[in-house]
C-alpha cells in the first residue's frame, strides 16, 4: 500500500487507500484501537472523561481476550490500569445493541473474574470502570455523560462495591472539555483537533510517520478486508470514491450511499452494509435513496 504522506493534499490526488485513511475518525472502533496503542492517548481520554487530570496509565492491553470456560468470552477494545491500581475498560460502540446495560454488567463481572486471582480475598478487588463511548444516546435521557453505580435504595447512599459504569453520549454537543473531546472523536483532519495529544497520534497514523509497522498494516488489512467484501457483494472497487461499475440503478444508489458514508466518516456502517442486506436497506432509507 502506498504511503499516505499526501494526507494534507487535495483529495483528488489521493489513491482510494489514501482517501480511506484520510476519512477515518476515532469513532471507527478499529482506528480507535490503533490510536489507543499510544498510552498517552488512552491517558488523555480517561483524564477528560473522568475529570482526573493527574490520572496516569500504568499498564494497558488492546483487544484483550478475556476467556470464560463456562460461558461467553469477551475481546475488550482497551483494558488498562492506572498507577493507583484502578482498572478501566474502554469500548467504542456505534451500534446501540453493542452497548446495552446488560452487556456493561457482563463486562464488569468478567473483568472482576480475571482480576481476582486464586487465593486472594474479595477485598483485594480494585476499583473498576467500564466506559462505553457511544455514537447514540443509549439510555435516552438526553445527557452527555451517564455515571452508573449501585445505590442502597433505603438510604440513597452509594453501595461501596467500587464498580462503576460510564456511558459517553457522543451525539450531544457542548463547549466544555468533554464536548471538545467528542468533537475530536469525529474530526478527520488532525489539524482541526482540539487535543494536541490525539492530533499528533492521528496525524502520524494517517501520514505513516513514527508508527509501528503493525499499526499501519492493521489499517491496510482493514481496508483490504472491506474492499474484498464490497467486491464479493458486486460493488465496484472504486466504491470509496462513490462510484460503481455499470449503470444499473441499484449499483448507482449503492455507490451514492457509500460516498455519503465515507464523507461522514461512518466507516463501521460501510462494513455492516457490506454484510447485511437489511442494514443496507435501512441506510438507503436514511439517506432517502430508496
Amino acid at each position: 500500500m502506498p504511503s499516505v504522506k499526501g494526507f494534507s493534499k487535495s483529495k483528488e490526488h489521493l489513491s482510494p487507500e489514501q482517501k480511506f485513511l484520510s476519512e477515518l475518525i476515532l469513532m471507527d472502533d478499529i482506528f480507535m484501537r490503533i490510536v489507543l496503542k499510544d498510552r498517552k492517548c488512552t491517558e488523555f481520554i480517561l483524564q477528560t472523561i473522568l475529570q482526573k487530570p493527574d490520572l496516569r496509565v500504568k499498564t494497558q492491553s488492546i483487544q484483550s481476550d478475556l476467556k470464560n470456560l463456562q460461558g461467553r468470552s469477551l475481546i475488550l477494545d482497551c483494558l488498562c490500569s492506572d498507577t493507583k491500581g484502578t482498572v478501566y475498560n474502554i469500548e467504542v460502540q456505534n451500534d446501540s445493541h453493542g452497548a446495552s446495560p446488560k452487556r456493561a454488567r457482563y463486562h464488569s463481572g468478567l473483568i472482576d473474574m480475571h482480576i481476582l486471582k486464586k487465593g486472594k480475598t474479595f477485598e483485594t478487588l480494585p476499583e473498576s470502570y467500564v466506559i462505553f463511548i457511544c455514537a447514540k444516546d443509549i439510555l435516552k435521557e438526553n445527557k452527555q455523560i451517564y455515571h452508573i453505580s449501585r445505590i442502597i435504595q433505603e438510604s440513597g447512599k452509594k453501595f461501596p462495591d467500587q464498580a462503576e459504569i460510564i456511558y459517553l453520549n457522543t451525539s450531544k454537543d457542548s463547549e466544555n472539555e468533554l464536548g471538545k473531546l467528542i468533537e475530536d472523536f469525529y474530526t478527520k483532519d488532525p489539524k482541526k483537533m482540539h487535543s494536541k495529544v490525539l492530533a499528533k497520534r492521528v496525524a502520524d497514523l494517517k501520514e505513516n510517520k513514527n508508527i509501528e509497522k503493525g499499526e499501519h498494516d492493521a489499517m491496510t488489512t482493514y481496508y483490504d478486508r472491506l474492499k474484498k467484501q464490497w467486491e464479493k457483494e458486486g460493488i465496484a472497487k472504486g466504491i470509496i470514491e462513490g462510484k460503481a461499475k455499470g449503470s444499473a440503478e441499484s449499483e448507482s444508489k449503492m455507490a451514492k450511499l457509500m460516498g455519503f458514508l465515507v464523507r461522514e466518516g461512518r466507516i463501521a456502517d460501510i462494513e455492516k452494509a457490506s454484510e447485511s442486506p437489511d442494514y443496507r436497506k435501512a441506510l438507503l432509507q436514511e439517506f432517502q435513496l430508496s
